[in-house]
C-alpha cells in the first residue's frame, strides 16, 4: 500500500505534468485520478477540488524557484561571485522548462480567474522578494542605498519572469551569458561609483 506522502506526491506529479501538456482548464481531477493510477475516490480523500491541487501544485512550484534564485544569491562576495550569481540564476532559467510552462499556466490562471490563487501568488512573490533583497543586502553590501537593493530584488525577479515566458516562446535563442554580464557590469558600476 502507497504512503499517505507518497499518493499525494504522485497526484501531484501527475496534475503538473498534466497541465504543463494541456492547460489548467483543460486538466479535470478525472484524468489527474486516471494519470495517477488511483481512483477519483483516492483522489478526493486527498484534494476535494482542483484549486486544492492547483493551490499545492503553486506553492510547491514556487518553493522551487525560489531555492534556486536563493542558492545562487548566497555566499557571494566579490565581483567574480557576482558574475557566477547572476550566470546562474540566468542559466537555471534556461533550464526550467517544465517549470516554466507550468508557472505561465498558473499566473494566467491567477490572473483571470482565480483570486484565491492570485493572492497565494502575490504573498509568495512578496516572500521571494524579500528573502532575495535580504540576500543581496548580505551579498552586495558595498551598494550603501539599500533602495537599490530593493530596486534590484524587483529587477532580479521581473528578468526570471520575463525570460521564463521568452524561453517558452522559443521565438529566438537567449543569450542568457550576455544578459548575465549586462547585470553584473550594472552593478558591479554602482558599486565602484558609491
Amino acid at each position: 500500500m502507497k504512503s499517505n506522502n507518497n499518493t499525494k506526491q504522485i497526484i501531484l506529479e501527475s496534475a503538473s505534468k498534466l497541465i504543463a501538456k494541456q492547460g489548467v482548464k483543460s486538466t479535470s481531477l478525472a484524468d489527474i485520478a486516471k494519470y495517477s493510477n488511483i481512483s477519483k475516490g483516492t483522489l478526493y480523500y486527498y484534494y476535494s477540488s482542483k484549486y486544492d491541487i492547483i493551490a499545492d501544485i503553486a506553492d510547491t512550484h514556487l518553493e522551487i524557484i525560489t531555492k534556486a534564485v536563493l542558492d545562487c544569491v548566497k555566499n557571494v562576495t566579490g565581483d567574480e561571485d557576482t558574475f557566477s550569481l547572476v550566470q546562474v540564476i540566468v542559466d537555471r532559467i534556461s533550464t526550467i522548462s517544465s517549470t516554466g510552462r507550468i508557472h505561465m499556466y498558473l499566473i494566467c490562471e491567477a490572473i483571470t480567474e482565480n483570486e484565491a490563487l492570485r493572492l497565494q501568488f502575490a504573498e509568495k512573490y512578496r516572500e521571494w522578494r524579500f528573502t532575495l533583497r535580504e540576500e543581496l543586502i548580505k551579498a552586495f553590501g558595498g551598494i550603501k542605498d539599500e533602495r537599490e537593493i530593493e530596486a534590484l530584488s524587483f529587477l532580479l525577479i521581473s528578468v526570471v519572469d520575463g525570460l521564463v515566458m521568452q524561453s517558452l516562446l522559443k521565438a529566438e535563442n537567449i543569450p542568457y551569458s550576455d544578459i548575465a554580464k549586462c547585470l553584473v557590469d550594472t552593478i558591479v558600476t554602482k558599486k565602484t561609483r558609491d
